[in-house]
């Protein structure tokens, strides 16, 4: 085999589900595919989290594989409500242009952080921006952005920014009234879940 194809192959490997035990997780940070009886599956491990979500139908066949059932593990621990809420306050304050930020979690510390991103150009219903420089042992959580007057949605610039992502993202809108709109997902290499966080 090709050394490309087998770096490739390293990179996501593919597994079948036990059919008599529970499916290991990943010894490291990454994915695989995961062939099970129910379909296929892919298994994602950060720092922070462990991903089953399902790809794919189940075979047209029977094979000897057990069933997977989609799940979301944090090894982080709860999310804190309030640096969501701090995040749209900033939106708030700012509703003439949009904003950005992220919420992190310290490996190191076990404690998660609201850093906002550095702009480089914003309007009213554009944003470019720069993500903060993070220190070893400090991860992406949630990627939070705001649409000034407009209404909280995904564009599909934000569907090709995620596309190769493992974090949740968060849209605040209407920044300018007391009743903001929210939008949020989990994105899981090109697949969104979407979420209902309301605040």
């Amino acid at each position: 085999m090709d050394k490309r194809d087998i770096a490739l192959q390293l990179s996501c490997p593919v597994a079948s589900a036990p059919k008599f035990s529970d499916l290991a997780p990943l010894d490291r940070n990454g994915e695989r595919i995961v062939l099970a009886s129910n379909g296929a599956f892919l298994e994602v491990c950060r720092p922070w989290v462990r991903i089953i979500t399902q790809v794919g139908p189940a075979l047209a066949m029977t094979v000897p594989f057990g069933e997977l059932k989609e799940t979301v593990d944090y090894k982080a621990g709860k999310l804190p409500r309030a640096l969501l809420e701090e995040f749209v306050e900033w939106a708030q304050r700012e509703s003439e242009v949009e904003i950005g930020a992220v919420i992190t979690w310290n490996a190191n510390t076990g404690e998660y952080a609201l850093l906002r991103s550095k702009t480089n150009h914003a309007t009213s219903g554009s944003l470019d921006y720069e993500l903060p420089t993070l220190e070893d042992g400090v991860h992406i959580v949630v990627d939070c952005h705001s649409h000034s007057h407009h209404a909280a949605f995904f564009s599909h610039v934000d569907d090709k920014d995620d596309q190769h992502a493992v974090k949740f993202a968060f849209v605040v809108g209407n920044c300018n009234t007391d009743k903001p709109t929210i939008a949020s997902r989990l994105c899981v290499r090109g697949i969104f879940k979407k979420l209902s966080w309301k605040i």
